[in-house]
């Protein structure tokens, strides 16, 4: 939904939506850096994807830290939020990747609509991995960087916060999402059926240990079984957007890195889902924890 017609509000729609922006954002203020208002009109999704994320977060009754709290000269500099627990820190670099150029052969396509020409096709699963593994890569490094200018102490916790909402439908699936197998050597579903083939006599995913590019070499699909992303605690993935977010709860998942230096805590935050994993003989299994 365009960011100009919800500035107009014209339908019931749009003004149910602004209504509730308005309310994030008075929540968020004190919070948001000098640059978010003017930044939001741009990049409205990247904008919403942090504001959500921090007022869902103080939601929780988690104790962020407002920028006039921050020395002046770092206010706009260093990860997007820190929330202070006793003498620890826990650091969430948020991204919105977008789908690709339109000249990158393996963007997240487009959806033509039935009425427009368009045919129902598989969810492109190995397009939105690229994209995730692409955002993990890109701020895994910039977390590097704040930890060597000392923005960030050893110490300290630090998170990566996908969405997915310039994607959303794209990146709709059952199982195991997207922002998991992106970083685990997780592949397809399989189902095996009985005699008759009538009755599923066992299923699971596959073992794979990349994501295939077109006319490019394959990336690889174990960043959490990785030294080089040790820094990285986890993974907090979601679909909700500005159009999508006013009639629904938070639909986060958190995915636990099992290589991470300093781990988060198992429920430290009332998740939608949250994964956990374990490794044997280089096979990976990721469980569904229970609250």
């Amino acid at each position: 939904m365009g960011y100009r017609n919800i500035r107009a509000a014209k339908g019931e729609t749009q003004k149910a939506i602004k209504d509730e922006l308005e309310g994030l954002w008075a929540q968020y203020e004190p919070f948001a850096d000098a640059q978010f208002p003017g930044n939001f009109a741009r990049d409205p999704n990247s904008r919403f994807w942090e504001m959500y994320l921090t007022v869902e977060l103080l939601n929780a009754g988690k104790s962020i830290r407002p920028r006039t709290n921050v020395n002046k000269t770092d206010r706009d500099h260093g990860p997007d939020i820190c929330i202070e627990e006793g003498n620890r820190r826990i650091w969430i670099e948020a991204i919105c990747p977008e789908t690709g150029t339109a000249s990158n052969l393996d963007r997240v396509p487009d959806l033509v609509p039935i009425s427009e020409g368009g045919m129902a096709t598989i969810a492109p699963r190995r397009e939105v991995e690229l994209r995730v593994s692409s955002a993990v890569f890109d701020k895994t490094k910039q977390i590097r960087k704040y930890l060597e200018e000392g923005i960030v102490k050893s110490s300290d916790v630090c998170i990566i916060a996908i969405s997915g909402a310039n994607f959303v439908e794209q990146s709709f699936t059952s199982g195991i999402p997207v922002a998991a197998t992106a970083v685990y050597p997780i592949g397809s579903r399989y189902a095996v059926f009985g005699a008759g083939g009538q009755e599923i006599v066992d299923s699971g995913y596959e073992t794979s240990i990349s994501i295939d590019r077109t006319n490019k070499l394959s990336i690889p699909r174990y960043a959490f079984l990785d030294d080089r992303f040790s820094s990285i605690a986890g993974l907090i993935w979601s679909r909700r957007s500005i159009g999508n977010f006013c009639w629904y709860e938070n639909d986060f998942a958190f995915v636990h890195n099992i290589a991470a230096k300093n781990p988060l805590a198992r429920a430290w935050a009332p998740w939608h889902e949250e994964y956990t994993a374990s490794e044997s003989s280089g096979i990976v299994e990721l469980k569904l924890a229970t609250p």
